[in-house]
């Protein structure tokens, strides 16, 4: 995720996940930029695809969200 640096957007976002019922597992914030924006990595544990896809579209109309999200699945072997 791209989101804009400022309290409370971590909280929107992990609210989307939770409404959904998926669980983090990891999250990687790094430093701010001169835009404000930061990239985000989000990791979940093990969730049902709809979910995921609900929680990512509904995550993409935050207003602090400024790029659309990209979703990467992690498959077991």
């Amino acid at each position: 995720l791209m989101v804009q640096d400022r309290p409370g957007v971590i909280a929107a976002v992990s609210g989307v996940l939770a409404k959904e019922r998926i669980s983090l597992e990891s999250m990687l914030q790094r430093g701010r930029s001169q835009s404000g924006e930061v990239p985000v990595v989000l990791t979940t544990h093990e969730t049902e695809e709809a979910r995921m896809r609900r929680a990512v579209a509904r995550i993409a109309h935050l207003k602090a969200v400024a790029e659309e999200p990209c979703l990467i699945r992690i498959e077991k072997f």
